[in-house]
């Protein structure tokens, strides 16, 4: 069986569309329908708004947008300096600690800072997921968009009832698991909202804190000997 990362397996990646689906479903019911990650949402809102000359509304989507354009070039200038481009582990741990350091300070002063400052914050860290997180089951993944994930279930069932192709299955499986984890997030933060208010990012915090706790306990078993046994199972949790 070939090697797998564990930033790399299907159980990995539903915890980061949870945090993703939270991130996003919050800034946007809770501060003025703007997407934090979800920049395509922003740009047709944000044509949306131009064309109703909606001024103040399409500054929002402008911050949001270009929080993330900085978002993603600092997470970009951190993966090619010299000590992390070779210690992926390290990097994403560090880049995870970064995206929940952020998140607490929205929890717990969120009240105290202006919408578009909030904006900003939730979007670096969506920024930062989807720069360092692009990889999953050896394909590309986009943890914030689903519009793929949805079309590869679609044609992974079609593939699987009609062909009886074993590798559709396991990818109908792992795809359902990913979207699962993100309309669950999104799912949390809007029951949790008129109670919780901004703490209900924690949501997103404790997702990526279980994905941090992932990478430490896949650090501390390098230490030890490795090795693999029997055969694949074809879904890797």
């Amino acid at each position: 069986m070939a090697y797998q990362a564990t930033s790399e397996k299907t159980a990995f990646g539903a915890l980061l569309t949870m945090a993703a689906g939270g991130i996003d479903a919050y800034s946007y019911l809770a501060h003025g329908s703007v997407f934090s990650g979800l920049q395509t949402g922003n740009l047709i809102l944000l044509g949306i708004s131009i064309g109703r000359m909606q001024w103040m509304q399409t500054v929002r989507y402008l911050v949001s947008v270009a929080a993330f354009a900085a978002g993603t070039i600092a997470v970009r200038l951190i993966q090619k300096t010299d000590f992390f481009e070779k210690r992926t582990v390290v990097r994403q741990r560090c880049v995870l600690l970064y995206e929940m350091a952020i998140l607490l300070v929205v929890a717990t002063a969120n009240d105290d800072m202006p919408s578009f400052a909030t904006t900003i914050l939730l979007s670096l860290v969506a920024a930062a997921e989807l720069q360092e997180f692009r990889r999953l089951n050896n394909a590309p993944f986009t943890p914030l968009m689903m519009t793929g994930n949805v079309r590869t279930i679609s044609e992974s069932l079609h593939d699987w009832v009609r062909y009886g192709n074993l590798a559709a299955r396991t990818r109908f499986a792992r795809t359902c698991m990913v979207l699962a984890g993100f309309v669950c997030g999104a799912i949390l933060v809007a029951l949790l909202i008129p109670r919780a208010g901004s703490a209900c990012v924690l949501v997103p915090f404790l997702a990526l804190s279980i994905a941090q706790m992932t990478l430490l306990g896949k650090e501390r078993g390098r230490s030890r000997p490795h090795m693999e046994t029997g055969k694949d199972s074809g879904i890797h949790a």
